[in-house]
């Protein structure tokens, strides 16, 4: 049986948040997506199927992603956490559980210092903000934030994007041939629509948090603050954040722990889709059990 999709949205004085829910019952799991290509419906296209047959599962796409446009502030750090916060207000949720990409995986460690008792649990997938530098840190500074970045994001094709996806994303031999397409088309698709709509093919907080010598989101030192379970799920061969990162946060998380999954890159969700729903179905199940005991 088909899972049944609400889509909606929501009206903010920045602009417009749009959002798809999925699964009729079973505590709240949102799901925040990455930078750059990805949407709500990129990243999460097995994920959010898996879990709605036991949770109720949130998709939004954050600023200027996906469907959410127009949109007329900085969606930087701070305005990731601040529009996340105002969507669990919207949705009503008390409590829920966090699962990031990337970028989404920042503003839920951002989130979730600023309102702990918001946050269930969390799990960071190739987790940004822990790191001081990026690779090639003082090149992907002057590339981010001067003119040529511009020039970049208005020369790339839909079609060299698509062409990118289908080359350089490590998916699994399982995977079949028309979801790698349907995701090469979708990236392409996330390309036009950032274009007309005037936006840069790099994220905002790419562009803000990336500073000249080092990044200017490092949550590393307050990982020990966070006091509920947290699975960091990384890839082996995760190029954009090198596996020694999560290895430091999963240690000094309190209830930290770390998942590698091999041959995967920065993409895990989709690279490599069963073994990363295993590893988050597990770790959900777990953590929905032991807060059963403690009640």
């Amino acid at each position: 049986m088909d899972m049944v999709t609400h889509q909606g949205s929501v009206e903010m004085s920045e602009g417009r948040i749009h959002y798809r829910i999925q699964g009729e019952s079973g505590s709240p799991v949102v799901l925040l997506h990455g930078a750059g290509i990805d949407n709500g419906a990129w990243i999460w296209r097995w994920l959010a199927p898996e879990l709605a047959a036991t949770h109720r599962v949130y998709v939004p796409d954050h600023p200027k992603h996906g469907q959410s446009w127009p949109w007329r502030a900085r969606a930087d750090q701070r305005g990731q956490e601040e529009v996340l916060a105002r969507l669990l207000d919207h949705w009503e949720l008390e409590r829920a559980t966090l699962v990031g990409l990337s970028l989404g995986s920042t503003t839920a460690i951002g989130y979730t210092l600023r309102h702990p008792d918001r946050v269930r649990s969390l799990v960071l997938t190739s987790c940004g903000g822990i790191q001081d530098r990026v690779p090639r840190h003082g090149l992907s500074y002057l590339a981010l934030r001067t003119p040529l970045s511009w020039s970049v994001s208005r020369a790339m094709s839909p079609e060299a994007l698509r062409r990118w996806v289908r080359r350089e994303v490590r998916f699994a031999d399982y995977v079949p041939e028309e979801d790698i397409d349907a995701l090469a088309d979708l990236a392409g698709e996330e390309l036009e629509r950032k274009r007309s709509h005037g936006g840069h093919m790099f994220s905002d907080w790419n562009r803000y948090e990336i500073g000249p010598r080092r990044m200017r989101v490092d949550f590393r030192g307050r990982l020990s603050e966070i006091t509920c379970p947290v699975l960091l799920v990384h890839g082996e061969l995760d190029e954009a954040v090198p596996l020694r990162y999560p290895r430091e946060a999963a240690d000094i998380a309190p209830q930290g722990r770390l998942e590698v999954i091999e041959g995967a890159g920065h993409f895990v969700p989709v690279e490599r889709p069963r073994e990363y729903s295993h590893v988050v179905r597990a770790f959900l199940d777990r953590d929905t059990g032991s807060a059963a005991a403690e009640r």
